[in-house]
């Protein structure tokens, strides 16, 4: 059962997460023109692929991915002006930070990318309303490994600048080599490195995972068992991170 303290941690970074309002009207903007103008555009040049239905779930899996990936900017902030000792200060236990924390991070990722996937269900072909249960906690599996690896870069890396840097570099390297715009055919002609990068890389198979499920109704549970040990592998390496970072 999740203590009181958890629920607070994770009320109160909800909350932070929606004073960022102009921030999150510009991404909803940007995300809708990827969808109704580079998704139209493609449809009407790719005779093979249905680009428009291919890109929907894609564009979920990114906005979820930079919504939950804004946590790790706040446990940047908050260490490098010391500001997590006031949190420490109050009567919550460092576990307890640092699960609410994870766990928010994840929240606001789900929040995020809700609509857009509503955007998904109403343009897919009809799938199967049982698996659609599953698409929440898979969800819930990636916002979980982005929310850790934010916070995995954020305390590893000290200076701020440093810290955007490496993020925006993330962001080219996860997003652009997946297959959130492109099917994964498109990576087996270009150079081996990218192509390896595609294929091992989770929001390639949590993209995937979602287009498997809206459009032909299966789930495989290979690409299922490799995103969940993704974000436990990154739950529990960002967790003792976060713990020595907040403990110095």
């Amino acid at each position: 059962m999740v203590s009181s303290n958890i629920i607070y941690i994770i009320e109160r970074d909800v909350r932070q997460f929606f004073k960022y309002r102009w921030w999150m009207a510009g991404l909803i903007s940007m995300n809708l023109a990827d969808i109704f103008i580079l998704a139209i555009v493609f449809t009407n040049l790719i005779q093979r692929l249905k680009y428009f239905e291919f890109v929907l779930p894609g564009i979920v899996v990114l906005a979820l991915f930079a919504s939950a990936f804004t946590i790790g900017r706040e446990v940047s902030i908050e260490i490098r002006r010391k500001i997590h000792y006031y949190i420490l200060s109050l009567p919550f236990s460092d576990w307890e930070v640092i699960l609410g924390r994870v766990i928010a991070g994840s929240i606001r990722g789900l929040i995020y990318s809700s609509p857009l996937l509503l955007l998904a269900l109403v343009f897919s072909p009809l799938p199967n309303t049982i698996l659609l249960l599953a698409i929440p906690p898979i969800l819930f599996i990636l916002s979980l490994g982005i929310s850790s690896l934010a916070i995995f870069l954020a305390t590893v890396i000290k200076n701020f600048d440093a810290y955007i840097t490496m993020r925006g570099l993330l962001y080219f390297l996860l997003i652009f080599n997946s297959t959130v715009f492109y099917p994964l055919s498109v990576f087996e002609r270009l150079p081996q490195p990218i192509y390896y990068i595609a294929v091992a890389n989770p929001i390639t198979h949590a993209a995937d995972l979602l287009r498997d499920i809206l459009q032909q109704g299966i789930i495989y549970m290979d690409r299922l068992l490799y995103l969940t040990l993704f974000s436990m592998i990154f739950l529990l390496v960002s967790s003792f991170l976060y713990l020595k970072a907040i403990r110095q």
